[in-house]
């Protein structure tokens, strides 16, 4: 299978490059910045430069973006619409034309925005719950999403998202602690990337893809105002690991993410939870 990635150079991307690699997949990586994981210096917005790359392609994994750092960045509304929007749109005209079979969306996670706001209790978060998106970053991968939805119905085209978890540069404790509820390891996502490049749906489908939680929906009020006792609970030796390193368990946990779905259509299994971090101290 002949895949093209996008961002190939960025967190996400340049693991995903490299683990389609190691599992036999024939990737070529395009990103606007160098990096060995990038193959061509292509700018989604070059609508040429995207139907020369996209011949003789399978598929696309598209996880290129103006990400949620940029707004804390100012980066002007103009940045995020052409390149969450226009560039996502010039990528799925060029399947339509060079005949891509599919292509998977990454999304992210922050698109619920508002709706993980509950002052009573920690907020369960599946494919269910309906999105709040907060500023221009969340708007423009809603739109896009949109856009893959609209190819999906009306050209026939394989499009799914995979609403990724956070995985920025953390300390080792708010990692740690992210894990348990939030966060998401780059090899994971890609597992999980790897794992949906194999599947075709009958309907449009949308994934949250983020590490595991051992959280019930009955434990979300706890969570919220004692979430140390629940990690005490689940996790008896946490404790002792935690003094020994001088960390702190969070005070309050808002949210919890679910990615039950994707285990179910494809057996997606993150590895590298707060258990395994935990466990093996791999931080």
């Amino acid at each position: 299978m002949r895949v093209l990635v996008t961002g190939s150079s960025g967190r996400l991307g340049a693991v995903t490059v490299n683990h389609l690699r190691a599992c036999g997949y024939q990737v070529t990586g395009i990103d606007i910045i160098p990096a060995e994981t990038t193959g061509e210096l292509i700018d989604i917005l070059n609508k040429d430069a995207v139907l020369a790359v996209t011949q003789h392609i399978d598929v696309i994994i598209h996880t290129a973006a103006i990400h949620g750092k940029h707004y804390e960045l100012n980066y002007p509304r103009e940045a995020f619409i052409d390149v969450n929007i226009y560039g996502t749109l010039n990528l799925l005209n060029a399947c339509i034309v060079n005949g891509v079979q599919k292509m998977l969306y990454t999304s992210t996670t922050s698109i619920y925005g508002d709706a993980m706001v509950n002052t009573s209790q920690a907020v369960w978060v599946d494919e269910e719950l309906i999105i709040k998106p907060r500023d221009i970053y969340d708007i423009t991968k809603q739109a896009a999403e949109q856009l893959c939805k609209d190819f999906f119905y009306r050209e026939g085209l394989q499009t799914s998202v995979y609403r990724v978890g956070r995985f920025l540069p953390e300390t080792d404790n708010l990692k740690l602690n992210h894990r348990l509820y939030r966060g998401l390891d780059e090899r994971d996502g890609a597992e999980g990337l790897r794992l949906a490049l194999g599947q075709t749906f009958s309907e449009f489908e949308i994934f949250n893809i983020t590490s595991s939680s051992p959280f019930k929906k009955n434990e979300l009020v706890q969570l919220k105002h004692d979430p140390a006792g629940l990690i005490k609970k689940h996790y008896p030796h946490a404790e002792a690991i935690y003094k020994s390193k001088g960390w702190e368990f969070p005070k309050s946990i808002d949210r919890v993410y679910v990615s039950d779905k994707a285990k179910r259509y494809f057996g997606y299994e993150p590895k590298f939870t707060f258990g395994y971090l935990l466990n093996n101290l791999e931080l």
